[in-house]
């Protein structure tokens, strides 16, 4: 973008010292990459008008700090890096439209920042330009953090192919709330398909909270890694898992809705190529419903297993509740690292079964539960927010 750099006196302030008057003057630039004087957004409006001319593209990497505004449409037309020391920070109500067949993804580096400031009446929404538009019309969403994985420290993401992992577990990625993704799911270099939101290695001072995945070739979500507490994540017509948790993930899930996964409302992992890689999976989830899976489970126990404690689960329409993969994971359970406090299965489909475990571990109780609040219906908390209930 062109720039025309215009400085400007911002004010001018008298200070007494002693008997001396002295004369303090900021100066402004309309490069600065700060939102001051009389500009609407960093750099842009105002006496910097002249740089507003591709004030609503997204593309390329990020330096400094941007705002982006609910008053302006935004097209992501490729990939949108937020670097180290950059913070993005998007108001409530922002929409950001990605053009499809673009390679149009965002990811934040280690380091980086980014600020999902929505509300109930007014998400962020990030969806496909297209007049007609289809899961898989643009990339999504990733987050690279400093947090202990499985993979070990500076691993390369198969998305966006960015550094992530290390020691740090209090570190933070910046905050999401209220966010809707729409029509993800594209693949990266041909080989990997993105998710709506991917979570590599971020630390447990992000806050996430709040997420809709829609209409996506991928998983609605997945969290490799790191230490987040995940809340409220809603997950509706994705073509693979509702939600993807192994990497050594040590955090929390709680109130989720997913329905309609083509393959499997949760994938429960360690690490697919070590099973017995460290930090191992250590992850507590509850009041979750999961709906509408198809022929396959609702939960699924694979990748090593790991540590995974579930309360109050709600699964309806589905051929398999648990599905515990191979000889490997039957051990696991065997040894207690599974265990499912009070699900329930409802209105199964013909030839249900309640598992594949042959073992005689009993590793999960049955009873009646709300799941992420109100059974097979959309929860209250996810009302108003999410759409296509």
């Amino acid at each position: 973008m062109f720039k025309q750099i215009l400085v400007f006196t911002l004010l001018l302030v008298t200070v007494s010292c002693s008997d001396d008057d002295k004369i303090v003057e900021q100066v402004i630039t309309c490069d600065d990459g700060i939102r001051n004087g009389d500009e609407n957004g960093i750099d842009c409006g105002g006496i910097c008008f002249a740089n507003c001319l591709d004030e609503n593209a997204l593309e390329g990497f990020l330096v400094t700090r941007r705002i982006l505004s609910a008053d302006i449409e935004y097209k992501l037309t490729g990939p949108y890096i937020v670097r180290d020391g950059a913070e993005l920070e998007i108001e409530a109500g922002t929409v950001i439209k990605a053009v499809p067949n673009s390679d149009a993804y965002i990811a934040v580096a280690q380091g980086g920042k980014l600020f999902v400031l929505g509300n109930a009446n007014a998400p962020v929404v990030i969806t496909s330009d297209s007049d007609n538009p289809q899961p898989g019309d643009w990339g999504g969403v990733i987050i690279c953090g400093q947090a202990p994985t499985n993979n070990g420290i500076n691993a390369r993401s198969d998305l966006g192919d960015i550094f992530y992992g290390g020691t740090n577990t209090g570190t933070s990625s910046g905050n999401i709330r209220y966010l809707r993704l729409e029509y993800t799911g594209a693949l990266f270099r041909n080989e990997f398909r993105f998710n709506a939101l991917t979570f590599y290695g971020v630390g447990s001072f992000t806050d996430i909270q709040n997420i809709q995945a829609y209409e996506s070739l991928g998983n609605g979500f997945e969290i490799f890694g790191g230490n987040i507490t995940a809340t409220n994540l809603v997950s509706l017509n994705v073509n693979q898992f509702g939600v993807k948790a192994s990497g050594g993930w040590n955090g929390s899930g709680t109130s989720w809705f997913l329905s309609n996964q083509t393959n499997v409302g949760i994938y429960m992992g360690n690490n697919a190529l070590d099973f017995t890689a460290e930090p191992m999976s250590n992850v507590i989830i509850e009041n979750v419903s999961i709906i509408d899976t198809f022929s396959n489970s609702g939960l699924f126990y694979t990748d090593g297993g790991g540590n995974f404690e579930l309360n109050n689960i709600y699964i309806a329409q589905v051929g398999l509740g648990i599905n515990i993969d191979t000889n490997f994971e039957s051990i696991m359970v065997d040894d207690g690292n599974l265990v499912i406090n009070n699900i329930e299965f409802d209105n199964p489909t013909p030839n249900f079964m309640e598992t594949n475990y042959t073992g005689s571990a009993s590793f999960y109780s049955q009873g009646i539960t709300n799941g992420s609040g109100n059974r097979n219906t959309l929860p209250f908390w996810a009302e108003g927010w999410t759409i296509g209930f």
